[in-house]
């Protein structure tokens, strides 16, 4: 018996609608004054976050007597004017609050109660267009919630897992090979079912949620990489479990939005979504929910992990996800600031390099004030013998300052007495505490068992700089105080865009570690520093490692 390999070929579930149109007789309720607009109501939505909700309405009825007949003064809320002859009004705006809307389709009800007029058109039809920021369509489906999925922009992710689980969701359920397939091909049969099995599964309190790419994904990220803004390229399914879904707002409030930061971060691309649905365990639509939407703007960035942990062959991307959720809301909040800041320091990010160098300033600063590294003692540091020796250099220099300042003062040079006060303040003043972010970032490195320091620092002793800065804290500390304080960095004068570029690396990258280990993370990752030589533990840097591994 021969085997048709066509039997077991994965076939598309076309349950994913991309473009939506809900139309039908409804009413829309205004509040200042109080009325009501009746007629044929349109909500459009579409795959690039587009919307158009409108109303060419066949009557309007005024609960206020002297808006009847005056349409376009009760829709802008213009001031009505009594006078002797008659009544008048003044000039409105868009000032008549909609406090909701809803008009029944052929398949359900789209209502809003969040909901902002917009604009208007006053002529043979009479036109209201309007925004929603919390609306819904209710399909009358009884059965109880359970999955919602949604429509992700953007999402160009590797994918490591293997969806293994029947579910009614699946862009391309996984067929069962029969047992009527001889036993010689049943291998061959599992490869074919197989696919089209891959995603990026991972667990949020116990549920299973799974990302799977569309069907024409390969021509979607295509158009995206010859200049498309946004595309939707996969979905987003997950177990609701008990949480609310009646609204947008309920779906939000426990759903963590954060998540798309965090495969942002991963990939380098920004990920967004659309709309999102709620369904019941047969896949079937119970509501959709409709808000303001996440429009990402594409560009590649750095994608940081590829399709398998090389450690362990866990899919590196859901061992990742699964990590940083774990994570209390507290610390994924500055985890997620941390994230973009770094996604935005990409050295091929489409920004100026000061712009992309502060990003990494600002993202590692964000570390290192969560993990209280920002001020640094400088006298603590040292040892008790080199505080002493240290002390006795100061006590010397402090009685010369001190004999300027008197001379100084006895010659009436009271300027120069007075700076001379102030330097020898601060001399006498050396062991307290300095803002450093150079030492900052090399102390929040050291934390997490991170060396880079050490094999800078002995390469710019072997290698001094042409500026003469000693070591990479005085580095970073130095671009740090250009890009924040003077608000640019002088390429034609006095910095290198040479070295900013390898600055930038090596903070992108560190920056990078930090967040994967305060995740949770301890897979591979894709270093920018080395990205032609694959996954690397997070601690690939050792003691030994050569400079040139870190650009050098």
């Amino acid at each position: 018996m021969d085997f048709d390999p066509t039997e077991v070929q994965p076939k598309e579930s076309n349950w994913l609608e991309l473009n939506v149109r809900y139309e039908g007789q409804g009413k829309a309720e205004f509040t200042s004054p109080e009325g009501q607009v009746f007629g044929p109501f349109v909500a459009e939505f579409t795959e690039n976050g587009d919307s158009r909700i409108e109303t060419r309405y066949d009557s309007l009825i005024s609960a206020d007597p002297d808006y009847r007949g005056a349409d376009l003064p009760f829709v802008t809320g213009a001031k009505v004017q009594k006078t002797s002859g008659g009544r008048s009004f003044g000039i409105g705006g868009i000032e008549n609050h909609c406090r909701e809307l809803s008009f029944s389709t052929s398949n359900g009800v789209f209502s809003a109660s969040n909901v902002r007029l917009v604009g208007y058109t006053f002529g043979q039809s009479a036109i209201l267009r309007f925004r929603v920021r919390d609306a819904k369509f209710e399909t009358g489906n009884p059965n109880p919630p359970k999955y919602f999925a949604i429509p992700l922009l953007n999402f160009v992710a590797e994918l490591g897992n293997r969806l293994v689980a029947d579910h009614p969701l699946r862009i391309y359920p996984t067929p069962i090979v029969p047992e009527s397939v001889p036993e010689e091909y049943k291998r061959i049969a599992g490869f074919v079912a197989n696919a089209k099995n891959s995603g990026v599964a991972f667990t949020s309190h116990g549920r299973l949620h799974f990302i799977e790419r569309l069907s024409d994904y390969e021509e979607r990220h295509a158009s995206l990489q010859s200049g498309t803004q946004r595309k939707v390229t996969a979905v987003l399914v997950g177990d609701i479990g008990s949480q609310p879904t009646s609204t947008f707002t309920d779906f939000l409030s426990w759903f963590p939005s954060d998540l798309l930061s965090a495969l942002s971060f991963a990939s380098g691309t920004e990920v967004g979504r659309l709309w999102i649905e709620i369904r019941d365990g047969n896949g079937t639509l119970i509501r959709r929910l409709h808000g303001k939407s996440q429009l990402p703007s594409f560009w590649e960035g750095d994608e940081l992990l590829e399709k398998y942990d090389r450690m362990d062959g866990n899919a590196a991307m859901g061992e990742f996800v699964a990590t940083y959720l774990a994570q209390p809301p507290d610390k994924r909040f500055y985890l997620e600031m941390a994230m973009n800041h770094a996604r935005f320091g990409s050295i091929i990010a489409p920004f100026h390099l000061h712009d992309i160098l502060d990003h990494l300033i600002r993202g590692l600063e964000c570390l290192c004030r969560e993990h209280k590294l920002v001020q640094q003692n400088l006298g603590s540091a040292l040892s008790s013998k080199t505080r002493a020796s240290v002390q006795a250099i100061v006590n010397e220099a402090r009685l010369g300052l001190q004999k300027l300042a008197d001379n100084s003062a006895t010659s009436s040079a009271l300027d120069e007495h007075r700076m001379l006060t102030v330097i020898k303040s601060r001399a006498e003043n050396w062991h307290t505490t300095e803002n450093n972010f150079g030492l900052s970032v090399v102390a929040l490195l050291q934390k997490f068992g991170f060396c880079d320091a050490d094999v800078i620092d002995k390469y710019l002793a072997a290698n001094p700089r042409p500026d003469k800065i000693p070591d990479w804290a005085s580095v970073l500390a130095a671009y740090r105080n250009a890009t924040i304080h003077e608000g640019y960095l002088d390429f034609k004068k006095k910095h290198d865009a040479n070295d900013v570029v390898r600055v930038c690396l090596q903070l992108k990258d560190a920056l990078t570690r930090v967040i994967l280990r305060e995740c949770g993370y301890t897979g591979t990752y894709t270093p920018v520093l080395r990205r032609s030589y694959g996954p690397q533990p997070l601690d690939w840097i050792q003691p030994t490692t050569p400079a040139s591994h870190l650009g050098f």
